[in-house]
C-alpha cells in the first residue's frame, strides 16, 4: 500500500504540468457568447480549477508549498492578460483572477487546518504549525 502511494506521489509533478497546460490551453479557446444562466458560473468554474491546481501542486511539491501558491497566483494573472492579449470572445477580469485566488485560499485553509489537527495530536514536544 505504502508503495503505490509513493509511486503516486512521484507521479505528481507531472500531473500537475499537465493540469497547467490542459488550464491553458482551455483558458485561451475562443469561446461563443454566453448563453443566459445564473452570471457567476465562471466564477465557480475559476475556483474550482484553481482549487484542483493548488491541491495538486500541493501534492507535487509539498516542500515548496508557497512558492506553488504565489506561483499559481501569478499564473492566474498573466492568463487574464493572455486572453485579452491573444482571444477576440474573451477577455481579461480581475474578478476571475479573485476567483482564482480564492480557490487557492481554499486549499491554503486546508492545508493548515489539517496541519493544526495533526500537531495537535502529536505530545507537546513536537507541537508547532511550521513542523
Amino acid at each position: 500500500m505504502k508503495q503505490s502511494y509513493q509511486q503516486v506521489i512521484r507521479l505528481m509533478p507531472f500531473v500537475f504540468a499537465a493540469l497547467i497546460l490542459f488550464v491553458s490551453i482551455l483558458m485561451l479557446i475562443e469561446l461563443p457568447p454566453a448563453k443566459a444562466g445564473w452570471p457567476y458560473w465562471d466564477k465557480v468554474q475559476h475556483i474550482i480549477v484553481f482549487f484542483t491546481l493548488a491541491a495538486t501542486g500541493c501534492l507535487s511539491f509539498p516542500k515548496n508549498k508557497t512558492w506553488v501558491y504565489l506561483s499559481l497566483v501569478t499564473y492566474g494573472a498573466l492568463i487574464e492578460c493572455a486572453q485579452a492579449a491573444f482571444t477576440v470572445t474573451r477577455q481579461a477580469s480581475v474578478y476571475d483572477w479573485v476567483a482564482d485566488v480564492v480557490g487557492i485560499l481554499i486549499v491554503i485553509s486546508a492545508v493548515t487546518l489539517m496541519r493544526i489537527t495533526i500537531n495537535s495530536k502529536k505530545p507537546s514536544s513536537q507541537v508547532g504549525i511550521f513542523k
